[in-house]
């Protein structure tokens, strides 16, 4: 009966998504198939078939909902910040937009009309950022890629 008993607290402790679904559907197919064919070695073995591949499924389902939920919620706090943009951020965002790319040297930047509070603005929201390129000499700001991403594909919607 103590066996029974860890049994039970291992699977109602249990956190794993797919090891409960698949042992509530694995219970209630076993008992199914005892009920019709009265018959508890078939319902075992029925139950010992089904419980892996209810598991993988389940898990599996459970997975790509969360990635899913984790998608849209990243998308919308994106958009939310992209929408939150003022005016003169938006120019700055446009402005890497236009260049084709995340970033923008100092020398590019200053050559640009762009509001320097609007670039500090980014900056202090860390959308924006200063690095070095690959030369290892010239200074440059980085635009977030995923804003980058976002600005772009506003922009192909606002064409059409």
């Amino acid at each position: 009966m103590e066996m029974l008993d860890k049994w039970a607290e291992r699977i109602y402790s249990e956190n794993d998504f797919g090891r409960g679904v698949a042992t509530s559907l694995s219970g209630v197919i076993g008992l199914s198939t005892y009920i019709f064919f009265n018959d508890w070695v078939v319902a075992l073995f029925v139950v010992m078939i089904a419980f892996p591949i209810l598991r993988i499924v389940a898990s599996a389902l459970h997975k790509w909902r969360r990635n899913l939920a984790e998608q849209r919620s990243i998308e919308s706090g994106l958009e939310s910040t992209f929408n939150g943009l003022s005016s003169l951020e938006r120019a700055v965002v446009d402005a890497f937009v236009d260049a084709g790319g995340t970033a923008l040297t100092f020398s590019q930047i200053n050559r640009l009309d762009l509001s320097s509070s609007a670039i500090e603005s980014l900056v202090q929201r860390e959308l924006l950022w200063t690095s070095v390129m690959s030369d290892g000499m010239t200074e440059n700001f980085v635009l977030d890629m995923a804003l980058f991403d976002k600005a772009i594909s506003k922009k192909v919607e606002s064409a059409h």
